[in-house]
């Protein structure tokens, strides 16, 4: 096992659950959350602008690559109704203060926990999102060969800056981002 699925190993039981979660889909409910996405991907944006400020030059590359697409699912979500100016629900609300509490802390971790910002939610994603949907212009988006190949680079980053990290402020915050994760995969219930 290696050293990131170790990481990872004592909070899987919770990704278990958030991918279990009876998601009820329809147009209306999925609306809603992806207008509701829109705060969090603006607020990881901010995260991922503080990451490239701070990264030396061989992790600008995928950092740069990450900026772009999430430029452009905020973009997307534009299209699909969000407003800047629409009120943000307390879950959201409650993910973007985890984030903007984790950008408080030495680039290295950051870089790590935004590594598992991407992967974790793709896990869930992939468990929920299946066939034909409202959902499939964005599916198409994460599941690209450009967007899958930053989601390996960042996860190489990750894997070579294990070594100097305390797992336990890394456990800690992972099972946060869980915690946040399941809220707000909840609101679909």
């Amino acid at each position: 096992m290696d050293r990131l699925e170790a990481l990872l190993g004592p909070r899987q039981e919770l990704l278990h659950e958030i991918q279990a979660l009876p998601i009820r889909w329809d147009r209306e409910r999925f609306l809603f959350w992806l207008k509701q996405d829109y705060p969090f991907v603006e607020a990881l944006y901010r995260y991922l602008v503080g990451l490239l400020s701070e990264a030396p030059q061989a992790h600008r590359p995928p950092l740069v690559h990450a900026l772009l697409a999430t430029v452009e699912e905020l973009d997307w979500l534009l299209s699909q109704g969000a407003s800047p100016g629409d009120p943000v629900h307390p879950v959201r609300r409650a993910y973007i203060a985890l984030l903007e509490e984790m950008g408080g802390l030495p680039y290295p971790y950051r870089l790590v926990l935004f590594y598992f910002l991407n992967r974790l939610f793709l896990e869930a994603w992939n468990a929920h999102v299946q066939g034909e949907g409202p959902w499939q212009e964005l599916s198409e988006h994460w599941s690209a060969p450009e967007f899958q190949a930053v989601l390996f680079d960042l996860e190489v980053l990750a894997q070579g800056l294990l070594s100097q990290l305390d797992p336990s402020l890394l456990q800690g915050y992972l099972l946060r981002i869980l915690e946040m994760e399941k809220a707000t995969w909840s609101l679909l219930l």
